[in-house]
């Protein structure tokens, strides 16, 4: 089985890029746990299923009309 962890950060910053630098340097650091606020699991009841293409509505139509 394939579990997905997500680990959650909060970070105070005016902008993505300053938020990025301060985590990064909480990491260097190691105090990333003062940004910390929690872990997300997935377990394998969250697989996702491949994504088909889209029926056409002429495909839809054709399909309705002639009953296939």
């Amino acid at each position: 089985m394939e579990y997905t962890i997500i680990r959650v950060y909060r970070v105070v910053a005016s902008s993505q890029y300053e938020a990025t630098d301060r985590l990064m340097e909480a990491f260097d650091l190691g105090v990333d746990r003062d940004y910390y606020v929690k872990d997300i699991v997935k377990g394998p009841t969250d697989v996702r299923t491949a994504a088909t293409r889209p029926m056409s509505w002429w495909a839809l139509a054709r399909r309705q009309i002639l009953g296939h």
